[in-house]
């Protein structure tokens, strides 16, 4: 009977979700699956996965990240409650090379990119996040050569104070660059575009900025309807997943130094290597590597001819971070200084 009156509860249930005033106004009528222990993404398009516009390729739409725009979007309150961190972030591609669109010069060009959240359209440098580095995504395919570190757009998140997020008020988000190298798409990094319907004016873009997130009268300047950039608020609950770094290896030749390792968790989304010369200060000397095998080469030269100390890291997306045992490095074998001709020798 117990079995029974469950399955007899749970019918009750559905139907009642199914005549509730959510489903008549057209919201959800019914929700499955454990909500704990995944993150929450909050976005203008509730389905991330059509954010496949301008940032894989193809036409750009000139929805390029500015140091001359900003863009901005309208998110209703969102219950933080339940949560132990929260993140902002966008969906980011098509970084440029210094000689792009020509191969000569495959150094990207480099700018800071930021992000900020206010209960208001305006926002000061106390609700500004450093977001990301150009050199860090994904890079703009050449039209007639090859080139590494092309890949699709990819998110990248900001943590930020959970308190910063407001559950009674709405939630702006802005997006631009302070770097002077951006003014067009074909120097900048292109954001991610979902098509989306509805009539609430909730995204708009300014192009009067330099380099600041826009404060003051007229930061809504431009709405734009129809087409929503890919910037969201990310919430993580208490987890105790873990990542671990497998198979850490690194092989060394007069000329280089070899990388290779596995990264296990729940879906890890980067991973990475870090360089220390006194195993408490580490600092990443790669950009990341979005998808496995995870390999990567130096020369052997290019780091330090000093002894330093070597590990691997990655991320999944519940921002745990996990880290491999260092390897150590040894300094590099000095020639041996060229000896003086003895005496009576003869010279050409």
């Amino acid at each position: 009977m117990g079995r029974l009156a469950d399955l007899l509860l749970a019918s009750a249930a559905l139907f009642a979700a199914a005549a509730s005033p959510a489903a008549a106004e057209g919201g959800p009528v019914f929700s499955a699956g454990p909500k704990a222990f995944v993150p929450a993404y909050f976005a203008p398009e509730r389905n991330l996965g059509r954010y496949y516009l301008y940032a894989d390729g193809g036409f750009h739409a000139d929805w390029y990240v500015g140091y001359n725009n900003c863009w901005i979007v309208k998110l209703p309150p969102i219950a933080t409650a339940g949560y132990a961190k929260a993140y902002v972030g966008a969906k980011l591609g098509r970084a440029k090379i210094s000689s792009w669109p020509n191969s000569w010069d495959t150094e990207p060009i480099p700018g800071k990119i930021y992000m900020a959240i206010n209960q208001a359209p305006t926002f000061s440098s106390d609700h500004t996040y450093f977001l990301a580095e150009a050199a860090d995504l994904p890079r703009e395919p050449l039209p007639n050569d090859s080139l590494d570190g092309v890949d699709s757009s990819r998110w990248v998140w900001s943590e930020i104070p959970l308190s910063r997020v407001a559950g009674d008020k709405d939630n702006y988000l802005a997006l631009w660059s302070s770097s002077r190298y951006f003014t067009s798409a074909s120097s900048s990094p292109i954001i991610a575009a979902a098509m989306s319907g509805g009539d609430e004016e909730n995204v708009w873009v300014n192009r009067s900025i330099r380099g600041n997130a826009p404060s003051g009268d007229g930061v809504l300047e431009t709405p734009i309807s129809g087409i929503k950039p890919a910037m969201a608020v990310k919430l993580v609950p208490f987890n105790e997943y873990r990542v671990f770094i497998k198979g850490f290896a690194a092989e060394l030749t007069p000329a280089e130094i070899n990388v290779s390792f596995s990264a296990i968790g729940e879906d890890v989304r980067a991973a990475w290597l870090e360089v220390s010369y006194d195993k408490f200060d580490w600092q990443r000397v790669t950009r990341y590597f979005f998808r496995a095998p995870y390999f990567w080469t130096f020369a052997r030269d290019g780091i330090s001819s000093d002894m330093f100390y070597l590990r691997a890291a990655a991320v999944d997306s519940l921002e745990n971070v996990g880290y491999s045992k260092e390897i150590t490095i040894p300094p590099m074998k000095q020639a041996a200084p060229a000896q003086p001709a003895a005496e009576g020798g003869t010279e050409e």
